[in-house]
């Protein structure tokens, strides 16, 4: 019985990012409620860049698991793979199909993410036999949206199922989201998402996200977002991304992403030799991108982005993402 409270313990810390619990600091990044991976912003390399903000912006596959109203601005038909590497080995895979139907867009998507082979230790720190002891995480969900007034108003909704084995226990819950982005002119976009409803009691933490974005010229994009927790406190954070258009590059186009959202201080890492090269090693609540895209190449549209995210003694998370869009 020790052995799998301190395992539980483990996997709290591994998923949450912080080191204490809620308890005893008010202000932490842990939680109290389950399904806390749900707070990643997995299958958007694009909205973690930019410090997990994103409402207002996100478009195609990548607007599931943030804004499902993203989707309607879809034009064409797309499907995105992104994997995700997070702190103390938890990865894992994201897949998203979305579909143009008359003045509708349907989507699907499939995550799965996991920890295997812990340091199973006791509550007096004596190792213990974990070979078979695996954490599984994911979910699967299907979403609809619609654009309104010539796309000036998108609403979307999905239904979805999420998957939490911490190995003690396993969770399934059916959860729901919503959202609407309304596009003020070319310059201001306002969005909002209400993530993982209806869910048990604390057994899916409740995300809502209110943000704007505002794109000073073609490219310069500035984004604000205030994200509230149904186990913390909320936090307001934000983003720019720089553009250089295709038309330019003659090639494709080329983002650069920064992203910063409040953050407990996580030490400073001795370790990892990429965060060491870049000055990084007791940075923590920022996140930094990269996003490539050609609709030459090939005859498609075809798009990469990578994000990296430093957290301090913990080390660091990235993700990347393939769409193709035909």
């Amino acid at each position: 019985m020790k052995t799998k409270k301190s395992l539980t313990l483990l996997a709290a810390a591994a998923l949450l990012l912080a080191p204490l619990p809620r308890a005893y600091s008010a202000d932490s990044d842990i939680g109290m409620d389950g399904a806390a991976f749900m707070k990643i912003p997995t299958g958007s390399p694009r909205v973690q860049a930019l410090g997990n903000n994103g409402v207002s912006l996100v478009e195609g596959g990548e607007a599931m698991n943030v804004n499902p109203a993203g989707i309607a601005s879809a034009q064409m038909r797309e499907a995105s793979f992104s994997y995700l590497s997070w702190i103390q080995d938890y990865s894992g895979q994201y897949m998203s199909y979305v579909h143009p139907i008359g003045q509708s867009v349907i989507g699907v998507n499939l995550a799965y993410y996991g920890i295997k082979d812990f340091d199973v230790r006791d509550t007096e720190g004596k190792p213990q036999y974990g070979a078979d002891v695996k954490v599984r995480n994911g979910y699967a969900s299907i979403s609809i949206a619609k654009g309104f007034f010539l796309e000036k108003f998108l609403v979307g909704v999905s239904a979805k199922e999420v998957l939490e084995d911490n190995y003690t226990t396993e969770y399934k819950n059916l959860v729901f989201d919503m959202g609407a982005v309304l596009r003020l002119g070319r310059k201001l976009s306002l969005g909002w998402a209400a993530q993982n409803m209806s869910g048990k009691k604390h057994q899916v933490v409740k995300v809502n996200r209110l943000g704007g974005a505002f794109a000073f010229n073609p490219f310069v994009t500035l984004a604000l977002e205030q994200k509230s927790y149904s186990d913390r406190k909320g936090r307001l954070g934000g983003g720019v991304e720089l553009n250089l258009p295709e038309e330019l590059l003659q090639v494709g186009r080329v983002a650069l992403r920064a992203g910063y959202s409040p953050s407990d201080s996580m030490g400073k890492n001795m370790t990892d030799k990429t965060l060491d090269s870049f000055g990084l090693n007791d940075v923590s609540g920022w996140s930094f991108g990269v996003g490539l895209y050609s609709a030459q190449a090939l005859g498609y549209g075809i798009g990469f982005d990578y994000t990296l995210a430093p957290y301090g003694a913990l080390g660091k998370a990235s993700q990347m993402a393939l769409r193709f869009q035909f």
